[in-house]
């Protein structure tokens, strides 16, 4: 199991023109940082099919950095917002699945000082009447893991929609119908290791449906 530790310190400030600018600085000590391998075959084995893949440890990393994010309320029931992010990380230690992972995909294993940008911009917007609410967010990294031998520049994408459903609503509860796209495999970013999304290895594109109800 994967094993983090996060420490952050941030400070926002609201601007004129409804803007909020934010800083922050974090520093992550990782312990057997998870890798997730679709559509590779280790040694004697099938390739994993769409809706099945492997998990691997990549061994122990330290990352620090610090990030800069501008948001905005663009027009009533718009809100953009965009986030830049500078990490450097050490890794200090390999694990027993490095050998398999240099073979079948070696852009997760990682030299021992290495660093990356990222941009991550996202777009939240409710449809007055409708109740219809609509989030987009589009991620640019320099590091991204592929099935090559080195890692390199790549982008994510999930687009989300939310319909109200008001006619389903009875005692406290509220419904939603939920449609999704996305090949962004991990759902929580803030929360977890710098590269978690990273050495996600062909994530594949996902359409996702369903209802929540909330109580």
């Amino acid at each position: 199991p994967e094993r983090i530790d996060h420490y952050e310190i941030a400070a926002e400030r609201d601007m004129p023109g409804s803007v909020v600018i934010g800083v922050r600085a974090f520093r992550q000590n990782v312990d057997d940082q998870l890798v997730t391998l679709f559509g590779v075959a280790p040694p004697g084995t099938a390739a994993s099919m769409v809706g099945h893949y492997y998990v691997a440890s990549g061994g122990d990393v330290e990352t620090r950095g610090w990030g800069v994010s501008v948001s905005r309320d663009v027009t009533h029931g718009l809100r953009a917002s965009i986030d830049y992010t500078y990490a450097g990380a050490n890794w200090i230690r390999g694990s027993s699945d490095t050998p398999v992972l240099s073979r079948v995909a070696a852009s997760v294993v990682r030299d021992d000082a290495e660093s990356f940008h990222d941009l991550t911009t996202s777009i939240e917007s409710v449809l007055p009447v409708l109740e219809t609410r609509v989030f987009v967010v589009y991620k640019i990294n320099t590091r991204f893991a592929d099935a090559g031998t080195a890692p390199g520049a790549g982008t994510r994408f999930d687009v989300q929609l939310n319909q109200s459903l008001p006619f389903l609503n009875f005692s406290s509860a509220q419904w939603e119908m939920l449609v999704a796209v996305r090949n962004l495999f991990r759902e929580e970013l803030m929360d977890a290791s710098a590269y978690d999304e990273l050495l996600v290895v062909r994530p594949p594109k996902r359409i996702v449906g369903g209802v929540t109800v909330r109580f």
